[in-house]
Protein backbone atom coordinates (compact mmCIF):
# COMPACT_ATOMS: atom_id res chain seq x y z
CA UNK A 1 0.00 0.00 0.00
CA UNK A 2 2.97 2.31 0.60
CA UNK A 3 6.17 2.16 -1.41
CA UNK A 4 9.25 4.38 -1.16
CA UNK A 5 11.51 4.32 -4.22
CA UNK A 6 14.97 5.87 -4.40
CA UNK A 7 14.18 8.61 -1.89
CA UNK A 8 16.87 11.28 -1.50
CA UNK A 9 16.43 14.15 0.98
CA UNK A 10 18.95 16.91 1.70
CA UNK A 11 19.05 19.85 4.11
CA UNK A 12 20.77 23.18 3.54
CA UNK A 13 22.96 24.24 6.50
CA UNK A 14 25.64 26.86 7.12
CA UNK A 15 28.26 24.11 6.86
CA UNK A 16 26.96 22.74 3.57
CA UNK A 17 24.30 20.40 2.22
CA UNK A 18 23.55 17.43 4.48
CA UNK A 19 22.57 14.39 2.39
CA UNK A 20 20.40 12.87 5.13
CA UNK A 21 18.70 10.24 2.96
CA UNK A 22 20.64 8.95 -0.05
CA UNK A 23 18.42 6.52 -1.93
CA UNK A 24 16.02 4.63 0.31
CA UNK A 25 13.71 1.87 -0.91
CA UNK A 26 11.01 0.56 1.46
CA UNK A 27 7.65 -1.18 1.24
CA UNK A 28 4.77 -1.37 3.72
CA UNK A 29 2.12 -4.01 3.14
CA UNK A 30 -1.54 -3.69 4.06
CA UNK A 31 -1.95 -4.45 7.77
CA UNK A 32 1.80 -4.96 8.23
CA UNK A 33 4.24 -3.61 10.80
CA UNK A 34 7.56 -2.29 9.46
CA UNK A 35 10.35 -1.25 11.82
CA UNK A 36 13.15 1.08 10.73
CA UNK A 37 16.16 0.77 13.03
CA UNK A 38 19.61 2.32 13.31
CA UNK A 39 21.70 4.82 15.26
CA UNK A 40 20.74 8.46 15.71
CA UNK A 41 21.45 10.40 12.52
CA UNK A 42 21.09 7.44 10.16
CA UNK A 43 18.02 8.91 8.40
CA UNK A 44 15.17 7.00 10.07
CA UNK A 45 13.06 9.98 11.16
CA UNK A 46 13.84 11.98 8.01
CA UNK A 47 12.51 9.10 5.91
CA UNK A 48 9.36 8.78 8.02
CA UNK A 49 8.62 12.51 8.09
CA UNK A 50 9.10 12.69 4.33
CA UNK A 51 6.04 10.48 3.89
CA UNK A 52 3.89 13.36 5.18
CA UNK A 53 6.15 16.11 3.75
CA UNK A 54 6.76 17.52 7.22
CA UNK A 55 10.16 19.03 6.48
CA UNK A 56 10.60 22.79 6.31
CA UNK A 57 10.68 23.62 2.58
CA UNK A 58 13.02 26.51 3.40
CA UNK A 59 15.86 24.15 4.27
CA UNK A 60 14.82 20.71 3.01
CA UNK A 61 14.63 19.47 -0.55
CA UNK A 62 13.51 16.17 -2.04
CA UNK A 63 16.28 15.48 -4.53
CA UNK A 64 14.90 12.31 -6.06
CA UNK A 65 12.55 9.40 -5.57
CA UNK A 66 8.88 8.64 -5.08
CA UNK A 67 6.63 7.93 -2.10
CA UNK A 68 3.66 6.03 -3.50
CA UNK A 69 0.40 5.61 -1.59
CA UNK A 70 -1.93 3.41 -3.66
CA UNK A 71 0.24 4.32 -6.66
CA UNK A 72 0.02 8.11 -6.16
CA UNK A 73 3.26 10.00 -5.50
CA UNK A 74 2.83 12.00 -2.27
CA UNK A 75 5.90 14.11 -3.06
CA UNK A 76 3.98 15.67 -5.96
CA UNK A 77 1.02 16.63 -3.75
CA UNK A 78 0.44 20.31 -3.01
CA UNK A 79 0.29 21.46 0.62
CA UNK A 80 -3.51 21.55 0.42
CA UNK A 81 -3.63 18.00 -0.96
CA UNK A 82 -1.20 16.58 1.61
CA UNK A 83 -3.21 18.21 4.44
CA UNK A 84 -6.10 15.89 3.52
CA UNK A 85 -3.76 12.90 3.92
CA UNK A 86 -2.28 13.97 7.28
CA UNK A 87 -4.33 12.59 10.14
CA UNK A 88 -6.94 11.02 7.86
CA UNK A 89 -4.98 8.49 5.77
CA UNK A 90 -1.62 8.64 7.60
CA UNK A 91 -1.03 9.71 11.20
CA UNK A 92 2.20 10.14 13.15
CA UNK A 93 3.17 9.77 16.80
CA UNK A 94 6.20 11.91 17.57
CA UNK A 95 9.11 11.07 19.84
CA UNK A 96 8.41 13.49 22.70
CA UNK A 97 4.71 13.80 23.58
CA UNK A 98 5.32 16.76 25.91
CA UNK A 99 6.61 18.93 23.07
CA UNK A 100 4.14 17.48 20.54
CA UNK A 101 1.05 18.28 22.59
CA UNK A 102 -0.10 21.90 22.94
CA UNK A 103 0.41 22.84 26.62
CA UNK A 104 -2.25 25.58 26.45
CA UNK A 105 -5.09 23.29 25.29
CA UNK A 106 -6.86 20.49 27.12
CA UNK A 107 -6.18 17.04 25.68
CA UNK A 108 -9.88 16.79 24.83
CA UNK A 109 -9.80 19.92 22.67
CA UNK A 110 -6.71 18.62 20.88
CA UNK A 111 -8.52 15.41 19.93
CA UNK A 112 -11.69 17.33 19.04
CA UNK A 113 -9.68 19.63 16.74
CA UNK A 114 -8.47 16.66 14.69
CA UNK A 115 -11.92 15.10 14.50
CA UNK A 116 -13.62 18.32 13.34
CA UNK A 117 -10.92 18.90 10.73
CA UNK A 118 -11.39 15.54 9.00
CA UNK A 119 -14.67 13.90 10.04
CA UNK A 120 -18.01 14.70 8.36
CA UNK A 121 -21.64 13.87 9.17
CA UNK A 122 -24.24 12.38 6.80
CA UNK A 123 -24.77 15.79 5.15
CA UNK A 124 -21.08 16.34 4.53
CA UNK A 125 -20.71 18.96 7.24
CA UNK A 126 -18.13 19.01 10.03
CA UNK A 127 -19.28 16.89 12.94
CA UNK A 128 -20.67 18.85 15.90
CA UNK A 129 -18.57 19.69 18.93
CA UNK A 130 -20.80 17.46 21.03
CA UNK A 131 -20.31 14.46 18.73
CA UNK A 132 -16.57 15.12 18.55
CA UNK A 133 -16.37 15.33 22.36
CA UNK A 134 -18.19 12.01 22.76
CA UNK A 135 -15.83 10.43 20.28
CA UNK A 136 -12.84 11.94 22.11
CA UNK A 137 -13.97 10.30 25.36
CA UNK A 138 -14.27 6.96 23.53
CA UNK A 139 -10.73 7.37 22.17
CA UNK A 140 -9.28 8.09 25.63
CA UNK A 141 -11.04 4.98 26.93
CA UNK A 142 -9.67 3.00 24.00
CA UNK A 143 -6.10 3.90 24.96
CA UNK A 144 -6.93 3.06 28.60
CA UNK A 145 -6.86 6.50 30.18
CA UNK A 146 -8.81 6.07 33.46
CA UNK A 147 -11.70 8.42 34.25
CA UNK A 148 -11.77 9.60 30.63
CA UNK A 149 -14.92 11.74 31.11
CA UNK A 150 -13.09 13.86 33.69
CA UNK A 151 -9.56 13.77 32.31
CA UNK A 152 -10.65 15.02 28.90
CA UNK A 153 -10.71 18.48 30.52
CA UNK A 154 -7.14 18.28 31.82
CA UNK A 155 -3.94 19.69 30.30
CA UNK A 156 -0.88 17.69 29.13
CA UNK A 157 1.22 18.57 32.20
CA UNK A 158 -1.39 16.80 34.37
CA UNK A 159 -0.62 13.46 32.68
CA UNK A 160 2.35 11.14 33.23
CA UNK A 161 4.79 10.43 30.38
CA UNK A 162 3.11 7.14 29.52
CA UNK A 163 -0.34 8.71 29.62
CA UNK A 164 0.78 11.55 27.34
CA UNK A 165 2.01 8.97 24.87
CA UNK A 166 -1.42 7.27 25.06
CA UNK A 167 -3.07 10.65 24.35
CA UNK A 168 -0.81 10.99 21.29
CA UNK A 169 -1.97 7.57 20.11
CA UNK A 170 -5.60 8.60 20.66
CA UNK A 171 -5.06 11.74 18.54
CA UNK A 172 -3.27 9.71 15.85
CA UNK A 173 -6.05 7.09 15.74
CA UNK A 174 -8.92 9.63 15.91
CA UNK A 175 -9.80 9.38 12.22
CA UNK A 176 -8.96 5.67 11.87
CA UNK A 177 -5.95 6.21 9.57
CA UNK A 178 -4.76 3.43 7.34
CA UNK A 179 -1.12 4.02 8.30
CA UNK A 180 0.33 4.93 11.70
CA UNK A 181 3.93 6.17 11.89
CA UNK A 182 5.44 5.95 15.39
CA UNK A 183 8.76 7.76 15.85
CA UNK A 184 10.53 6.36 18.94
CA UNK A 185 7.18 5.87 20.74
CA UNK A 186 8.75 4.33 23.87
CA UNK A 187 11.72 6.67 24.41
CA UNK A 188 12.08 7.94 28.01
CA UNK A 189 9.37 5.57 29.29
CA UNK A 190 10.06 2.91 31.89
CA UNK A 191 10.12 -0.72 30.77
CA UNK A 192 6.64 -1.58 32.04
CA UNK A 193 5.04 1.41 30.28
CA UNK A 194 7.03 0.64 27.11
CA UNK A 195 5.47 -2.83 27.01
CA UNK A 196 1.99 -1.37 27.52
CA UNK A 197 2.44 1.15 24.68
CA UNK A 198 3.72 -1.52 22.29
CA UNK A 199 0.87 -3.86 23.21
CA UNK A 200 -1.60 -1.03 22.60
CA UNK A 201 -0.15 -0.45 19.14
CA UNK A 202 -0.36 -4.16 18.31
CA UNK A 203 -3.97 -4.14 19.47
CA UNK A 204 -4.73 -1.24 17.10
CA UNK A 205 -3.16 -3.20 14.27
CA UNK A 206 -5.10 -6.39 15.05
CA UNK A 207 -8.50 -4.80 15.62
CA UNK A 208 -8.45 -2.05 12.99
CA UNK A 209 -6.04 -3.46 10.40
CA UNK A 210 -3.86 -0.36 10.72
CA UNK A 211 -0.48 -0.60 9.00
CA UNK A 212 2.34 0.62 11.24
CA UNK A 213 5.82 2.03 10.66
CA UNK A 214 7.81 2.14 13.89
CA UNK A 215 11.09 4.07 14.10
CA UNK A 216 13.39 2.83 16.85
CA UNK A 217 16.90 2.07 18.03
CA UNK A 218 15.50 -0.32 20.65
CA UNK A 219 15.97 -3.79 19.19
CA UNK A 220 13.91 -5.32 22.01
CA UNK A 221 10.91 -3.19 21.11
CA UNK A 222 11.36 -4.08 17.45
CA UNK A 223 11.52 -7.80 18.20
CA UNK A 224 8.23 -7.63 20.09
CA UNK A 225 6.18 -5.85 17.43
CA UNK A 226 7.63 -5.85 13.90
CA UNK A 227 6.96 -8.24 11.06
CA UNK A 228 9.49 -6.64 8.73
CA UNK A 229 12.65 -4.69 9.59
CA UNK A 230 14.82 -2.24 7.65
CA UNK A 231 18.28 -1.40 9.04
CA UNK A 232 19.51 2.08 8.10
CA UNK A 233 23.00 3.51 8.25
CA UNK A 234 24.47 6.63 6.67
CA UNK A 235 21.23 7.54 4.89
CA UNK A 236 20.87 4.09 3.27
CA UNK A 237 19.02 0.87 3.97
CA UNK A 238 21.91 -1.60 4.44
CA UNK A 239 19.76 -4.65 5.21
CA UNK A 240 16.05 -5.45 5.15
CA UNK A 241 13.90 -8.51 5.62
CA UNK A 242 11.47 -10.21 7.94
CA UNK A 243 12.12 -9.91 11.68
CA UNK A 244 13.36 -13.51 11.60
CA UNK A 245 15.81 -12.65 8.80
CA UNK A 246 17.25 -9.68 10.68
CA UNK A 247 17.48 -11.32 14.10
CA UNK A 248 18.52 -14.83 13.10
CA UNK A 249 19.86 -14.70 9.52
CA UNK A 250 21.45 -11.24 9.36
CA UNK A 251 24.38 -10.79 6.99
CA UNK A 252 25.47 -7.14 7.32
CA UNK A 253 28.23 -6.34 9.85
CA UNK A 254 26.30 -3.28 11.07
CA UNK A 255 23.19 -5.36 11.80
CA UNK A 256 25.40 -7.78 13.70
CA UNK A 257 26.91 -4.90 15.67
CA UNK A 258 23.48 -3.58 16.64
CA UNK A 259 22.35 -6.99 17.87
CA UNK A 260 25.61 -7.71 19.70
CA UNK A 261 25.29 -4.43 21.62
CA UNK A 262 21.99 -5.51 23.21
CA UNK A 263 22.41 -6.90 26.75
CA UNK A 264 21.68 -10.63 26.89
CA UNK A 265 19.52 -12.38 29.46
CA UNK A 266 21.73 -13.98 32.08
CA UNK A 267 24.79 -11.96 31.04
CA UNK A 268 27.38 -11.64 33.81
CA UNK A 269 27.55 -8.23 35.47
CA UNK A 270 31.34 -8.03 35.13
CA UNK A 271 31.23 -8.48 31.34
CA UNK A 272 31.40 -5.27 29.32
CA UNK A 273 28.74 -4.65 26.72
CA UNK A 274 29.82 -4.93 23.10
CA UNK A 275 29.90 -1.67 21.15
CA UNK A 276 30.53 -0.48 17.61
CA UNK A 277 33.73 1.55 17.65
CA UNK A 278 34.01 4.79 15.71
CA UNK A 279 31.43 7.37 14.68
CA UNK A 280 28.82 7.62 11.88
CA UNK A 281 29.93 9.24 8.61
CA UNK A 282 29.72 12.96 7.86
CA UNK A 283 26.76 13.26 5.50
CA UNK A 284 27.87 16.68 4.26
CA UNK A 285 30.66 14.73 2.55
CA UNK A 286 29.36 11.15 2.56
CA UNK A 287 31.79 8.34 1.72
CA UNK A 288 31.87 7.10 -1.86
CA UNK A 289 31.89 3.48 -0.73
CA UNK A 290 30.04 1.62 1.99
CA UNK A 291 29.20 4.14 4.74
CA UNK A 292 30.07 1.55 7.40
CA UNK A 293 33.53 0.68 6.00
CA UNK A 294 35.54 2.77 8.49
CA UNK A 295 33.92 1.01 11.45
CA UNK A 296 33.79 -2.50 9.98
CA UNK A 297 36.39 -5.08 11.00
CA UNK A 298 35.61 -7.07 7.84
CA UNK A 299 36.20 -4.13 5.44
CA UNK A 300 38.15 -4.63 2.21
CA UNK A 301 39.53 -1.90 -0.05
CA UNK A 302 36.59 -2.22 -2.44
CA UNK A 303 34.27 -1.35 0.48
CA UNK A 304 35.91 2.10 0.71
CA UNK A 305 36.04 2.67 -3.04
CA UNK A 306 32.61 1.56 -4.24
CA UNK A 307 29.10 1.44 -2.78
CA UNK A 308 27.86 -2.19 -2.87
CA UNK A 309 24.69 -3.09 -4.72
CA UNK A 310 21.89 -4.89 -2.92
CA UNK A 311 22.21 -8.67 -2.81
CA UNK A 312 18.86 -10.48 -2.84
CA UNK A 313 19.07 -13.34 -0.35
CA UNK A 314 15.38 -14.34 -0.49
CA UNK A 315 12.03 -12.86 -1.50
CA UNK A 316 12.10 -10.56 1.54
CA UNK A 317 15.75 -10.49 2.62
CA UNK A 318 18.16 -8.01 0.99
CA UNK A 319 21.60 -6.85 2.08
CA UNK A 320 24.00 -4.20 0.79
CA UNK A 321 27.48 -5.66 1.52
CA UNK A 322 30.53 -6.59 -0.57
CA UNK A 323 31.02 -9.77 1.50
CA UNK A 324 27.99 -11.18 -0.31
CA UNK A 325 29.20 -10.34 -3.83
CA UNK A 326 29.68 -13.38 -6.07
CA UNK A 327 33.29 -12.32 -6.77
CA UNK A 328 34.21 -11.85 -3.11
CA UNK A 329 37.09 -14.19 -2.10
CA UNK A 330 34.84 -15.44 0.71
CA UNK A 331 31.87 -16.01 -1.63
CA UNK A 332 28.57 -15.35 0.16
CA UNK A 333 30.37 -15.45 3.47
CA UNK A 334 28.12 -15.78 6.51
CA UNK A 335 29.08 -13.55 9.41
CA UNK A 336 28.20 -16.34 11.80
CA UNK A 337 31.01 -18.39 10.25
CA UNK A 338 33.33 -15.41 10.24
CA UNK A 339 32.99 -14.26 13.85
CA UNK A 340 36.30 -15.71 15.03
CA UNK A 341 38.29 -14.03 12.25
CA UNK A 342 39.62 -10.50 12.25
CA UNK A 343 38.70 -10.04 8.59
CA UNK A 344 40.97 -8.97 5.75
CA UNK A 345 41.99 -5.50 4.60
Amino acid sequence: MLEIKGLKVSFRTYSGEVQAVRGVDLELEEGGILAIVGESGCGKSVTAQSILKLHDPGIASYKDGEILLDGKDLLKFSEKEIQKIRGKEISMIFQDPMTSLNPTMTVGNQIIEVLREHERDEKGHKISKKAARERAVELLKMVRIPNAERRINEYPHEFSGGQRQRVMIAIAMACAPRILIADEPTTALDVTVQAQILELMKEMQRERGTSIIIISHDMGAVASIAKNVAVMYGGLVVESGTAEDIFYRHEHPYTKGLLDSVPKAGQRKDRELDSIEGTPPDLIKPPVGCPFADRCKYAMQICRDHLPEETVLSDDHKCRCWLLDSECPHKRLSLRKYDDSDGEE
